[in-house]
């Protein structure tokens, strides 16, 4: 797909460690698309602020057959 993307990835709580999804490029601000661990609401709207020329993904990397969805924030405009 064209343009910028930040992919969320969310980890079930009995995730094994040593299967990670997240890896960057040295220069994460220049890759074209950007992984990071699903860190919540709020945690996730920081990065959505940060990257917000990134198209947003999320994907449930525990699941049978993880793909990848638009990611909807939950943030209320101000």
């Amino acid at each position: 797909m064209p343009g910028k993307h930040l992919v969320l990835i969310h980890y079930n709580p009995q995730h094994i460690p040593h299967t990670e999804w997240v890896y960057n490029r040295a220069d994460i601000n220049a890759a074209k698309i950007v992984w990071a661990r699903d860190m919540g609401d709020a945690g996730n709207e920081e990065l959505l602020l940060y990257f917000k020329d990134h198209h947003a993904w999320r994907i449930d990397a525990d699941d049978s057959t993880p793909r990848a969805e638009p990611y909807v924030s939950t943030a209320v405009a101000n």
